[in-house]
């Protein structure tokens, strides 16, 4: 198998560990007490005659056999692999073996038959894969729906208790081991079958979508860190400065208070998945109080303005159907736009809370500024039918003849939504309800609105008007970026400026000492020669007169000359001293030839001398001029950018809008939002319920695409051949009904015939709560995928402990990335996410989006959570001091309660009281929440405190105020106490719960308290632990109690 289907096996085997779970305190679950004589027919078929059935009701009994403790299987698992135990509080409860599925004759039926793979574990000691599973199951139904075929000559009776019996008897079952319940409706009401997201899971091995294999396989992008403090090495201006240019804002805003802007990292948040680049699927980090549900409302009210300006846009606005989108004889259903259906949204979690608390949010008008909630009332988005208990029933006519009828009952809360703008889906009641609701809003628009088709000139003129302003603003930062292109421009040039006049300057320098010292050699070789010439002259002027006195002795030797009579000795002294005079006067020619061509020479050397000299003053004169023209010409350039600039800074300074400031602190500059005021806030606003005006009157021009719908979603098994229909019945139901809600558990169902990538947008709140295989149905369901919680509060609920899933990954070849009990949806989302945040400088820590601004608790609960969770990073959003306590309380523990600090708790709670009798008012909203790290402290808790009336239960008759971390996510309340529990014998217990491993348990408590924080345990044994958690909640509470507050 490829690393992918080793992920999804090893999923698909903790999901099979996961099922068949049977709670025996269920009053609806019935023991086989009242068997007599093996007579399990009569007994079955008594149970279901209790319950009076209608004949049309489709029920019958399930029978649960052999039912054992989980523990059995994780004892095994540890004994076989050699496997620690561990301190982790994991919800381990009761399996049943097989459940068989009898109808109201108690005829079997197999397609319900289910066999549990911690029976088979418990039956053949050791692990199967996943086919070897299947094959062991499809070879029980078959022995079973063959045990219970009965001919019709055989008594049915008799023939049923055979087999039951011979089954309890061949498979070694204790009777008293065997449960039964009776159902109302086989369809809906088989719930122990298999896990929701096994069926998605086998699906995910041959599906490739690139949000599915980026998250199974971890495929990242180049990581861009939003690290926002500016004295960091990883701060990168630039990201966040193109990131928040005005063109990159929602156009739209939901129209909560315009007096308050999104902070720096919500509007980052929202700004990238809007569109500002291509990525499909990221993460947003959230700790508690950051306003993660805020910025979602942001992107749904963008969404609903795009589809309207997209519709606005459409030149035929009724979408007719085709030969392909036919449903019924010629009825055919139209195909919503790509570009509108693409922006339809569902929020998706684990927590069925989670998905209520943000449908009922969206459409509260508490939620809408006082100045929208006319407009938006008037706009009147189906109010009506939100504020009413939508019904369609089925009644008989005088004739007989059966119809619909659509009626409404008013709820008791009156008319507090502004619209329909959300519901919850998922659940087949839920998504029955849905139907109900459009058939409601068919009836409205097509007998009693009113049509305007003016609505979308009206909108596009308001859009116009809104972009024209974003426009402008997107002009200025053009021109400030122009500014700040200029300032560093200017700078540079500068520089440059500076550093080659400074080279510049060291060459002039330089070459005119080479030549001052050339110009003095030159100089004195001058000198030199000058000398020489003057020797040369002198030289010469003195063979001149040697010549002459020669040229004088010639002539008077001339005069003497001897006659032709003369004695030969005369004759040849006369010759002889003519010859001698000649001699000399040619030597002294000569010699004055000699000395004049020297002097020659000397001229010559000393008028090159006197040219380099020349050359050499002219050539660093004219160095000099080049210099300083250049620095002139230079200085004029950078003096021109300056003045730009200067003028650009004038008409900046004249309109008052601040853009990003990155020399802010660091607390200032996490609560600025830059560019946009009160007055966008409030066109932005405007314009979110114009085009819920747009919405109106396009579903109004497309009631038959709306009836259409509910039609084809209602009867979806008549269209399992031609899916689109589905799909585009889906789109139409989307386009009613913005955004819809589902639990992953109920979505593989609610989505079980729509193909990959038909879903816009999915959101998944509380992702950090959402184990990793619970949403990979819904990610290749969608085109975009956004990812919102914080994996540092709440862990997903195991059935497994640690050791075990670490186990399983050896066996499956998984790493702890996919299978450990700090894996979630948002880790491995956030481990994809290109943009994000490094929470250590060592960069192995990545998480997604970080939102920093925090609104909900007071001092020193926020400097808690701060400090163990969140390195300090959390800014304060409202700086208000509450109070916080440690009592120190201690005693023997039985299962980590100790009965003195449920005795001190019930004494605090009793005189709080007293002082304020509404904590135990059930018509009010909860003021104490009472948390512990430990389940049987919690439920002992419960107990003493329904003693004095504090204790509120839900329908189910759970605790709501009393409970561990879980009860409370994502809830507040002004009061919280935390009952650490445990003694020095379950050391490893209180480790496990406050370690310095697990700060997570402190973070939540402490957040859930707005004003007041009370932390009830014994001080020594839990400051024995040396865990960071606990001395950092201990020294912070003391110096914020010794600092007088």
């Amino acid at each position: 198998m490829n690393k992918k289907d080793n992920i999804l096996e090893s999923w698909i085997m903790v999901e099979h560990l996961s099922e068949g779970d049977i709670n025996l305190n269920d009053k609806s679950i019935i023991t086989f007490g009242e068997l007599e004589d093996s007579n399990y027919y009569d007994l079955l078929l008594g149970e279901i005659q209790k319950n009076k059935m209608k004949k049309y009701q489709k029920g019958g009994i399930v029978v649960y056999f052999d039912i054992f403790s989980f523990n059995e299987i994780i004892d095994f698992l540890r004994k076989q692999y050699n496997l620690s135990s561990t301190e982790q509080e994991i919800t381990v409860g009761d399996k049943f073996s097989f459940a068989l599925y009898f109808d109201k004759e108690l005829k079997l039926n197999s397609e319900l038959t289910f066999l549990t793979e911690s029976y088979y574990i418990r039956r053949y000691k050791k692990i199967p894969r996943e086919a070897e599973f299947s094959a062991f199951e499809e070879e029980y139904i078959k022995k079973f729906q063959e045990l219970f075929e009965c001919s019709e000559d055989v008594n049915y009776r008799e023939h049923f208790n055979k087999v039951i019996a011979s089954i309890i008897e061949k498979n070694n079952i204790v009777i008293k081991n065997c449960r039964m319940k009776v159902l109302l409706n086989l369809g809906t009401d088989a719930t122990n079958l298999h896990s929701f997201f096994v069926g998605d899971l086998e699906k995910a091995k041959t599906i490739q979508t690139n949000n599915l294999d980026d998250y199974i396989l971890g495929r990242n992008k180049k990581r861009i860190d939003l690290e926002s403090r500016i004295q960091s090495k990883k701060f990168n201006s630039h990201e966040f400065y193109s990131i928040l240019q005005p063109k990159n804002y929602p156009i739209a805003r939901f129209p909560s208070n315009p007096q308050y802007a999104l902070f720096l990292m919500q509007q980052v948040a929202v700004n990238l998945s809007i569109g500002y680049d291509n990525e499909q699927i990221r993460s947003v980090n959230g700790p508690p109080g950051t306003g993660k549900t805020t910025l979602l409302k942001d992107i749904f009210a963008e969404f609903v303005v795009e589809q309207a300006y997209e519709i606005s846009c459409l030149s035929e606005k009724c979408i007719k159907g085709s030969e392909k989108t036919k449903y019924w004889e010629n009825a055919s259903i139209g195909i919503l736009p790509e570009r509108i259906a693409e922006k339809g949204v569902v929020v998706a979690s684990s927590n069925n809370g989670a998905v209520q608390n943000i449908v009922n949010e969206l459409p509260l008008l508490t939620g809408v500024a006082e100045e929208f909630q006319t407009e938006i009332v008037k706009a009147d988005y189906f109010g009506t039918i939100a504020n009413s208990k939508a019904i369609a029933e089925w009644i008989k006519d005088e004739n007989g003849d059966s119809h619909e009828v659509l009626r409404r009952e008013e709820k008791e809360e009156g008319d507090k939504f502004w619209g329909l703008f959300s519901l919850e889906g998922g659940r087949k009641e839920n998504m029955d309800y849905i139907v109900t609701v459009l058939k409601h809003v068919v009836y409205y628009l097509d007998n009693e609105y009113i049509s305007n088709n003016e609505i979308y000139s009206d909108f596009m003129k308001q859009y116009g008007e809104v972009c024209t302003y974003r426009k402008r603003r997107q002009t200025l930062a053009d021109e400030i970026n122009k500014l700040n292109i200029l300032l560093r421009q200017i700078s540079i040039e500068q520089e440059l400026y500076a550093k080659e006049k400074n080279d510049r300057q060291i060459v002039i320098e330089k070459k005119s000492a080479k030549y001052l010292e050339n110009i003095i050699l030159a100089k004195n070789g001058i000198i030199s020669w000058e000398n020489e010439k003057q020797e040369s002259k002198a030289r010469l002027i003195n063979l001149q007169d040697k010549k002459d006195s020669v040229g004088q002795c010639i002539a008077a030797l001339k005069l003497q000359k001897p006659g032709f009579f003369s004695f030969g000795k005369v004759r040849k002294e006369y010759k002889e001293c003519c010859k001698k005079y000649s001699d000399e006067l040619q030597e002294l020619i000569l010699d004055e030839q000699s000395a004049k061509e020297n002097i020659v020479k000397i001229e010559i050397q000393l008028k090159k001398l006197q040219t380099n000299i020349t050359n050499m003053e002219n050539e660093i004169a004219q160095d000099k001029k080049l210099f300083e023209s250049w620095s002139i010409k230079t200085k004029f350039e950078i003096a021109q950018l300056e003045k730009q600039a200067e003028e650009l800074r004038k008409k900046i300074n004249s309109v008052d809008v601040k853009g990003p400031d990155f020399s802010m602190d660091y607390e200032s500059l996490q609560l600025s939002n830059p560019w946009f005021d009160i007055e966008y806030r409030r066109l932005q606003s405007k314009l979110f319920i114009a085009a819920l005006k747009v919405r109106k009157e396009f579903l109004y021009e497309n009631l038959k695409n709306i009836r259409a719908a509910y039609i084809i979603w209602s009867k979806q098994k008549e269209h399992l051949n031609h899916k689109v229909v589905i799909t585009e019945a889906w789109n139409w139901i989307n386009m009613v009904i913005p955004v819809i809600s589902s639990t992953f558990a109920s979505f593989s169902r609610m989505c079980a015939n729509m193909a990959p990538e038909t879903i816009g947008h999915l959101f998944v709140d509380e992702a950090g709560q959402a184990l990793p295989q619970a949403s990979v149905g819904a990610i290749f369901r969608s085109r975009h995928v956004m990812v919102v919680g914080d994996p540092s509060q709440i862990k997903p609920v195991l059935t497994l402990d640690s050791s075990v899933l670490n186990m399983l990954g050896e066996y499956y070849g998984v790493s702890q990335k996919y299978l450990s009990e700090n894996a979630s949806t948002q880790t491995l989302v956030d481990e994809i996410s290109q943009y994000g945040f490094y929470k250590d400088d060592n960069k192995e820590e990545w998480i997604g989006i970080p939102l920093w601004v925090h609104r909900r608790c007071k001092y020193p609960m926020f400097d808690i959570a701060n400090k163990i969770s969140y390195g300090g990073n959390m800014v304060q959003g409202e700086k208000q001091n509450g109070m916080a306590q440690w009592f120190d309380i201690c005693g023997r523990a039985t299962d980590k309660y100790v009965a003195e600090q449920g005795d001190f708790l019930r004494e605090k709670i009793q005189e709080m009281i007293r002082q304020n009798p509404d904590i135990i008012n059930k018509e009010k909203k909860d003021i104490i929440y009472v948390i512990s790290p430990f389940k049987n402290v919690a439920y002992q808790l419960s107990r003493e405190l329904k003693k004095i009336g504090f204790t509120r239960y839900d329908e189910n008759g759970k605790p709501t105020n009393v409970g561990t971390v879980h009860t409370f996510q994502g809830k507040e309340a002004p009061i919280v106490f935390l009952i650490l529990g445990a003694d020095d014998k379950c050391i490893g217990a209180a480790n496990w719960a406050m370690g310095t491993e697990n700060p997570n348990i402190m973070n939540v408590a402490a957040t859930r308290a707005k004003e007041q924080f009370y932390i009830i345990g014994d001080k020594k044994l839990y400051l024995k632990l040396k865990s960071d958690v606990i001395n950092s909640t201990y020294e912070i509470i003391d110096r914020f109690n010794s600092s007088g507050n």
